[in-house]
């Protein structure tokens, strides 16, 4: 794509040679000279004078000596759009099923999906137009898998698993696994059943190694949009709103409802039963054992408001300080009491 092209497509302001090819996008520091790069950070602007890149995607209003430049109002969104323009090759399924798959002949699968090697569908199982199960994934009893949905590799999708279109889960995430549900009783730890189901709604996007568990009775249910990063743990009968993103290594234990668009920092966590608002964010590591009102930010362990956080993270650094006035004051009046 030239430049005068690209640079329409994103909306931007062309400074340049608008005939100049672009092959695709790359970072600043690795860019060759058929690639544009971008600066959204202003600190990333001294790799300017050393890149290869043929062109910059900047800010507006960033000052910079560079030839050729589309300049934009969010230079990030930018970069976002040119990848799909120059980089992103969107998978298609190649419609068939593989010989080696193995597919129960209740199971209805559509002829437009693509079932590839090793594949294991089980009774009563829906499989719809378009949809992609790359090697080794396993559906089980009474699934749906939607159109459009793109399971990778060795993903294991128990019985009665609802999946709605659009979705797509990273290899090694499994869902639909019993919840930690047990009771002691005077024979023992009892199991109690998971009975329920998970229901994960359109444009989902589960990464590697995640867990969600089935509902004890009802729904473990994902919003529509909802991003889940690798090694997110959900347990049994969680319900999350849409729009959400949860980063890496997250956890939310039982029958805990998180609003629509939710950001949750990685290695944070929410205790059972608690009801997290609308367009809430929680700190990375932050613990939450509270309701959280609609727009707050937490964080810390326990979780309080953000700025709390902060103000007590500077409270502690000052104590060495603080401790070595408190031992030159002692030291002062012992000497006084002596005298």
């Amino acid at each position: 794509m030239n430049l005068l092209a690209l640079s329409q497509a994103l909306g931007g302001k062309l400074q340049g040679d608008e005939t100049l090819n672009i092959r695709r996008v790359n970072e600043i520091q690795a860019a060759s000279a058929d690639e544009i790069s971008f600066i959204a950070n202003p600190k990333y602007r001294k790799y300017a004078e050393s890149t290869n890149a043929a062109a910059l995607i900047v800010a507006e209003d960033l000052e910079i000596d560079f030839p050729n430049l589309i300049r934009m109002r969010d230079p990030y969104a930018g970069m976002v759009k040119a990848l799909y323009l120059l980089n992103h090759q969107p998978r298609k399924p190649n419609p068939g099923v593989h010989p080696t798959a193995i597919i129960h002949p209740s199971a209805a699968v559509s002829a437009s999906a693509e079932i590839g090697p090793y594949v294991v569908i089980g009774p009563e199982v829906e499989v719809n137009d378009e949809a992609i199960l790359e090697s080794h994934t396993t559906v089980g009893t009474k699934s749906r898998i939607g159109e459009g949905c793109w399971l990778h590799s060795n993903v294991t999708i128990y019985h009665e698993v609802i999946v709605g279109n659009q979705v797509e889960i990273h290899s090694g995430s499994v869902i639909g696994s019993d919840g930690f549900g047990f009771a002691p009783s005077p024979e023992g730890i009892v199991k109690i059943p998971q009975t329920g189901n998970v229901l994960i709604h359109d444009h989902v996007e589960i990464g590697a190694g995640c867990a969600i568990d089935r509902g004890t009775i009802g729904s473990t249910e994902i919003g529509a949009w909802t991003k889940l990063d690798n090694q997110v743990h959900i347990a049994h009968n969680v319900r999350i709103g849409k729009g959400c993103l949860l980063t890496a290594q997250i956890a939310i234990a039982g029958s805990t409802t998180l609003g629509d668009y939710v950001q949750m920092g990685g290695q944070s966590g929410v205790i059972g039963h608690v009801k997290v608002g609308n367009r809430v964010s929680i700190a990375t590591r932050g613990g939450v054992t509270r309701d959280v009102s609609d727009g707050e930010t937490v964080g810390g362990f326990p979780s309080r408001p953000h700025k709390e956080v902060l103000k007590r993270d500077a409270y502690i650094g000052k104590i060495p300080d603080l401790m070595a006035r408190i031992k030159a004051l002692e030291a002062q009046l012992g000497k006084s009491d002596n005298e």
